[in-house]
């Protein structure tokens, strides 16, 4: 009997064979840079050994009898596992009965077989007779394994490893099929190598600063020479400190393509901590690298597509990653690090042997802290990656880190002197309407409060010409199109008065004479500190940074801006490298009486070096937004054919891309809130807001029977 993997639209079918081997060749290939090819053949040739039964070749002409073929070589992995007592061949069975559901939990014999675990699969398995026997025959029996390398043997180490096999295994395999399916249609572009973009990137480089002229651009030119040295030192993990105004983009850019060439590093990846700062990190890359060298992959990327192509290239090279510069979110990078499923985690063995710059570091989630150092450390060690934490506010690691972490531009005092640009003033306790009277006073001015409630209440009290207001209740298309106008007026030095939440406040070219900010973390108000006088072109003393506390209480932030205080308190200069550590050591600390890690608040670590494997476990705790949030598409002239395809139950990856330019997120009691007055037609995972008076330019979706916006 002929056993056959698939058949595609037009009839043609894949022999099992075939696409077995073709899958081992890859997942060899994709295994290979960290040094377990061998592991990746073996899953690889075996992943489908349940297809070689009656069942399943009937289903492939159309038979209706389900029949769960990827449990059968994750029985028999699992059965050597069971009699050697190896947890190899369990990790390799976990992959195998994963490589289409996603990476199950360990579970254990007395699992109910209807349950989602790997032992429920093996369960119903054992109650099935031994059908798929004739894999052996074309394919061989399963073979024995060459030793776990020690640098892999503890059970963290081994989870990681199992993400990451799974990952090349479900690329291959998902290649190999696509190839088949499009009978070779579908083309993919992998870009320029390393060595090409570091010739662009210096002649750009070459031709825009050839000429250094004046003490700020001899400076930038210094930071980026040690950028470019330190470069050439050993794969690890460094810092990048350097404030605002020191080039720290096109440094760090300079640094991951030297060091990626020394190194014949494959990739870099940038992960930035906000959607709306990416897309000018996005456009610089590709204006110097050349756009179909830079991947942007977060949820409102646009992947546009080619006349004639069904998929776009970018599109597909957001799947696997496969392109020599990415950049993502922390949100895409440290759950795929934790995902159990199998789109998210294909992408992960591509991030193998690569530079990661992690953009506005002391944003990483305080509760998750722990995990994505550890992770950070693991690919450090384990997957030749080099990681640098690059931000004007570092973080103090301290204990985080049991390797050492080495400081490019060693002279942190020094840079921050000279890029001392703004005056700190904190003036306590005020009513919106004393901060709103303080803001009028100022021709051009910035004001970034905690909560839209604020931003809303505040934006309500100034008068005047060119004043707007920012906001997540806003969509990113009416964000990004509200920051050119801004943009415009302060180059033109017009009056321009901008009341935000901290949207603003990380990695957006705005610069203002006077910033207000409300108390928050210190690093926030520093960030903010960072739109004014950012091109140092006023004298200091003049540029001042106001920190003041509304009179409405805000929960959310108690604890950090407890902090703060004792930091304005102790220090002159809350912008001092001084107050920023002492600052990060109290928000770090845990006092050895506490029963809970505040910096691994839903213990991930715990579950990720237990003894079995907690993959799925893992994947539902780890969610960086804790909050569910619904999708509100505001329709316009724009997208109204996309809302009506939507309305219709007609979506596919690039229309739902295209629409979450247009959408506003919102918490579960948020969408219920506006629900209940009727506006919304509810279309799953997305909602329609149907009534054009419940969304303001301006100040983004407002409750219809009452004017007011949306608060949180």
């Amino acid at each position: 009997m002929i056993y056959y993997a698939h058949k595609s639209d037009d009839g043609r079918r894949q022999k099992m064979k075939e696409h077995a081997t073709a899958v081992a060749e890859l997942t060899g290939k994709f295994a290979g840079p960290f040094g377990l090819s061998e592991y990746g053949r073996i899953i690889g040739l075996h992943h489908d050994d349940g297809k070689y039964t009656q069942a399943f070749q009937e289903r492939l002409d159309g038979g209706k009898i389900k029949y769960e073929h990827s449990s059968a070589s994750a029985y028999l992995l699992a059965k050597k596992g069971i009699i050697l007592r190896d947890p190899v061949y369990m990790m390799l069975a976990h992959i195998v009965a994963g490589h289409h559901s996603g990476l199950p939990d360990t579970g254990s014999m007395n699992s109910s077989e209807n349950d989602s675990t790997f032992f429920a699969k093996y369960i119903r398995r054992e109650k099935m007779p031994y059908d798929f026997g004739d894999y052996e025959s074309e394919l061989g029996v399963i073979p024995e394994h060459s030793p776990l390398p020690q640098k892999f043997a503890n059970n963290y180490s081994l989870q990681f490893l199992g993400r990451m096999l799974f990952s090349a295994l479900v690329d291959a395999d998902f290649l190999d099929t696509e190839k088949f399916m499009s009978n070779g249609a579908v083309k993919r572009n992998s870009g320029d190598d390393i060595r090409t973009l570091k010739q662009k990137f210096n002649a750009y480089m070459k031709k825009e600063f050839s000429c250094v002229s004046g003490p700020l651009d001899q400076k930038r030119a210094e930071i980026l020479s040690a950028c470019r040295s330190a470069a050439q030192g050993e794969r690890g993990i460094y810092r990048l400190t350097v404030p605002t105004g020191g080039g720290k983009t096109l440094s760090s850019l300079a640094f991951a393509l030297e060091h990626a060439t020394k190194y014949n590093l494959r990739r870099i990846i940038y992960v930035i901590p906000y959607i709306n700062i990416i897309s000018q990190t996005v456009d610089k890359f590709s204006e110097i690298l050349g756009a179909d060298n830079v991947l942007a992959h977060y949820s409102t990327a646009e992947y546009p597509l080619p006349e004639g192509e069904e998929r776009s290239p970018a599109e597909l090279a957001a799947e696997n990653w496969d392109r020599p510069v990415v950049v993502t979110t922390n949100v895409q990078f440290f759950e795929s690090l934790h995902s159990c499923r199998t789109s998210r985690c294909r992408k992960l063995h591509n991030i193998v042997n690569s530079v990661l710059i992690f953009d506005e570091a002391q944003m990483l989630p305080v509760g998750y802290l722990h995990s994505c150092m550890r992770a950070i450390e693991e690919l450090a060690k384990n997957y030749g990656c080099t990681a640098v934490l690059c931000t004007a506010t570092q973080p103090s690691l301290d204990g985080l880190l049991s390797s050492g972490v080495r400081e490019i531009c060693p002279d942190v005092p020094g840079l921050y002197d000279f890029f001392r640009r703004v005056t700190y003033k904190v003036i306590g306790e005020h009513s919106d309407k004393d901060i709103a009277q303080m803001i009028n006073s100022c021709k051009s001015a910035l004001c970034v409060v905690n909560s839209r409630r604020g931003a809303r209440s505040i934006y309500g009290l100034i008068k005047g010409e060119g004043t707007y207001h920012l906001s997540t209740y806003m969509t990113p298309s009416s964000i990004a199109k509200k920051l050119e106008e801004i943009r415009d007026r302060l180059k033109e030095n017009l009056p321009c008065i901008v009341v935000s939440t901290s949207l603003v406040e990380a990695g957006v070219d705005l610069d203002f004479p006077y910033v207000f900010r409300e108390e928050a973390g210190l690093d926030s108000i520093i960030q903010a500190g960072g739109r004014c006088n950012r091109e140092g072109k006023r004298d200091v003393a003049d540029s001042v940074v106001t920190v003041f506390r509304r009179n409405e209480k805000n929960p959310r932030f108690d604890a950090v801006r407890a902090i703060t205080s004792r930091i304005c308190e102790d220090f002159d200069d809350i912008a001092s490298p001084e107050a920023i550590r002492k600052y990060f050591k109290e928000l770090y600390y845990i006092n050895p009486s506490d029963t809970t890690d505040k910096l691994d608040s839903k213990a991930i670590i715990p579950m990720l070096e237990k003894g079995s494997f907690m993959y799925r476990s893992v994947d539902e705790k780890y969610k960086l937004i804790d909050k569910e949030q619904r999708q509100v598409l505001i329709p316009n002239e724009n997208n109204a054919k996309l809302c009506d395809m939507i309305r219709k139950n007609i979506r596919n990856l690039y229309i739902m891309r295209q629409a979450m330019r247009d959408c506003v997120s919102l918490y579960e009691d948020e969408f219920r809130e506006i629900a209940k007055t009727g506006v919304l037609t509810d279309c799953g995972d997305i909602a329609i807001l149907e009534d054009p008076e419940c969304y303001d330019e301006n100040i983004g979706l407002i409750v219809k029977d009452t004017g007011d916006a949306l608060f949180a």
